[in-house]
Order: structure tokens, then sequence, then C-alpha cells
């Protein structure tokens, strides 16, 4: 407190007949304008907070209300840092605002803040209105946007979920039996079991049906009704089950658990029913291994896309939006930026094996053809060796 201050208290409650002071009422006032300005130095201290510090524990905490993160904080990220948020690089987000840019009309906030905010809805536990305090919008807003982006990727989901090419296919076989010896694979399938409600009450399971190729992208998903929860009965739901032979020549098939019907181009392993050969247990060995890509690939979706670990949207058609929008983002990002985790290998063995349809007629007889097979070129191995 200044000179002028303490004069200016002091007149108030000097005794000019007596100069004398109320000693109690003048330590109050002292200790009041003390603490003013003790409050002015705090509000300065947080203004002046270092913003990294806010950007670095947004995501796991519930943000405060702060004004320009977008334009401020988020453009100037380093390419580390945003793609530790985003999931993605700069130049794939990018990308995808320039495809978006066809299909999401101009307003009010730019396109390319509504593609954040999206990405952030999906990439993180924040709820609607902890994003519109990040972005300094309204929780509505953030609802609408989700909505406005998620049904155009849903709506285009075919652009980058699709059933390959015979000459796709082949690529996927040739690379599968070069790295297992599992011979004209052309992809893997299975479930995954997403939780739906709200986290403190008893929340529902949907099933996320995909099928994907060596390379972890999808190639069709399905998304099962709300309570089915046997993959069979969700399989047989989808158009997938309905095509796959319209999909896949007669020697390909993709490659499913115990859990799915044993199929002409849907293989299954051996179960344990009955005692199982050698032989059997060495097919049901590569075929683990071989199946493997499925479930890596879901553990990637579900790792970016966070809000899927416990999707709290109660709505049916807003689940499936959120569901086909993570698969589709997905698979755009892979397109652009590969997949660490895949490795390139050379490939070591072009073989595809060709069906006699006058021996092999059967799903059981098909299965047990591959057995032989797979058993024989390890066995040709073990002597070469």
């Amino acid at each position: 407190m200044d000179n002028f201050q303490k004069e200016f208290v002091m007149g108030f409650f000097v005794d000019n007949d007596n100069s004398t002071v109320n000693r109690s009422i003048l330590a109050m006032a002292n200790l009041l304008l003390e603490n003013v300005e003790n409050l002015d130095a705090l509000n300065e201290a947080i203004n002046m907070e270092n913003l990294s510090e806010f950007i670095d524990n947004s995501v796991m905490e519930p943000p405060r209300i702060l004004k320009d993160y977008y334009e401020q904080a988020v453009v100037n990220f380093s390419d580390e840092d945003y793609e530790v948020t985003f999931k993605a690089k700069k130049t794939t987000v990018q990308a995808l605002i320039s495809f978006l840019r066809a299909f999401v009309p101009t307003g009010i906030i730019p396109l390319d803040k509504k593609v954040h905010v999206f990405l952030m809805f999906l990439m993180s536990d924040l709820s609607y209105n902890e994003i519109g305090k990040l972005f300094g919008l309204h929780k509505s807003s953030v609802s609408h946007i989700f909505q406005e982006i998620g049904l155009q990727l849903a709506e285009n989901r075919y652009n980058y979920i699709s059933w390959p090419s015979v000459e796709e296919q082949h690529v996927t076989r040739t690379k599968v039996n070069s790295r297992f010896k599992f011979p004209n694979c052309v992809g893997f399938i299975d479930t995954c079991r997403l939780k739906v409600g709200q986290r403190k009450t008893r929340h529902s399971t949907i099933l996320l049906q995909a099928v994907c190729d060596e390379s972890l992208m999808f190639i069709d998903i399905h998304i099962g009704e709300p309570g089915k929860t046997k993959k069979n009965k969700v399989y047989k739901d989808s158009t997938l089950a309905q095509a796959l032979q319209n999909f896949i020549d007669f020697d390909n098939h993709i490659l499913g658990d115990a859990e799915y019907r044993l199929k002409i181009n849907l293989i299954t392993p051996f179960t344990s029913e009955e005692l199982l050969t050698s032989e059997e247990m060495k097919f049901n060995e590569i075929h683990w291994k071989a199946r493997s890509y499925i479930g890596h690939a879901f553990e990637l979706l579900k790792e970016k896309f966070k809000k899927l670990n416990h999707i709290d949207i109660f709505k049916p058609e807003l689940i499936n939006l959120l569901i086909y929008s993570a698969c589709v983002l997905h698979n755009f990002i892979l397109m652009h930026e590969g997949c660490s985790e895949v490795k390139e290998e050379a490939v070591l063995c072009d073989d595809c094996i060709t069906l006699n349809t006058d021996l092999v007629m059967s799903a059981v007889e098909k299965r047990q053809f591959l057995c032989n097979y797979i058993n024989y070129i390890d066995s040709d191995t073990l002597i070469s060796r």
C-alpha cells in the first residue's frame, strides 16, 4: 500500500478532536487493501500461466474455459505435439479437410476448426461440454459438428472401406503365405465388443464386425444390433454372409475363429470336441498366427479413437455415426501414413494353390486339404534345412 492510500485510510479513522486512531478498524482496512493487492497479483499470475502446460493436460483433465485455444495453440503445435493430441500427422488432417470441403457447407465456424473439434471428440474421452470449453464453443455446437462431419464420413465410407479387387486379393494372399505359410488367405474376420451407456450405470454391448487385410485396413465392417453378443449371429445379419462367395473365388478364403461356422470361404480352426491330431494342432497354430492381423487392427482402432472404449452416446443412429467415422478415419490415416506395426517383409513365397473341385467340394474337405498342405510344406521345409 503506497503513502497516498495510507493517508486516505487514516483520514477516515483519525479523530480530529483528540488525534486518536481506532487501531482495530485501521488494521482491518490495511488487511483488506493487502488482500485486494494479493488477489490482483494472483489473477495476473493465472493470466500469465504457461499455455503449454494447459495443452499438455487438456486431454487428460476436464479443461478450463480457454479463449482462442485452437487459433493460438493448436495451429502452433509442433509436429510431435500435434500427433500426440490428434493421433495423425498435420498433412493427413489437411488431406481430410480437403476431402470434406466438398461436403460440409461453409459457416461461422471454419471447417478446419470443425475438423479438429471432431477429432478431439473421437480421440479423447471428453464430453461435448468439456470440448466446448476447450474450443470456446457451446456444447450444442460441438454436438452439431460431430453429427455434421460424422454423417459425411459415414455416407462416404465405401470410398475408404471396400472389398479388394482380384489383384489386391492376390497381393494379400501372397504376403500372408510368404510370412505364415497359410495359402490363399485374403482377409481376417472378427468382432470387437464396444460398451455403450453411462459409466456409472449398467451398459449394453454392441459388436463391431470387421474384416481386415495384411495392412490392418478394414475391407468390410458391420455394426451389430445392441444386445446381440454372438459373433455368428451378427455375421448372419451382415451383408457379407450373403455375398462372400461373390467376393472371393472358391480357392480363396478369409480366416475366423471357432465361434464362426466353417464355410467354403470362411475357414475356422479345428475344435477340440475330439482329440486333435498333431497335424490339426499344427494347422490351428498357423491359423491363429495368421489371424492375429485382425486383433492388431482392433487394438489400433481403440488406441487412436478412445471414445470407442466407452461410448456415452445413447441414440442408436449417433452410435453408428461414431463407429463408422472411427473406422473410416482408421483407414484414412493408414492410407496416408501406413502403420509402423506392420513390417514390410520381402516376399519369399509366391505359391498359391488351386483346388480340384472334383476332390474338394465342401468346407470340411477344403479345411482338411489346407491342413494336409500346411503340414506337407512344414515337413518339406524341415527336410530342406
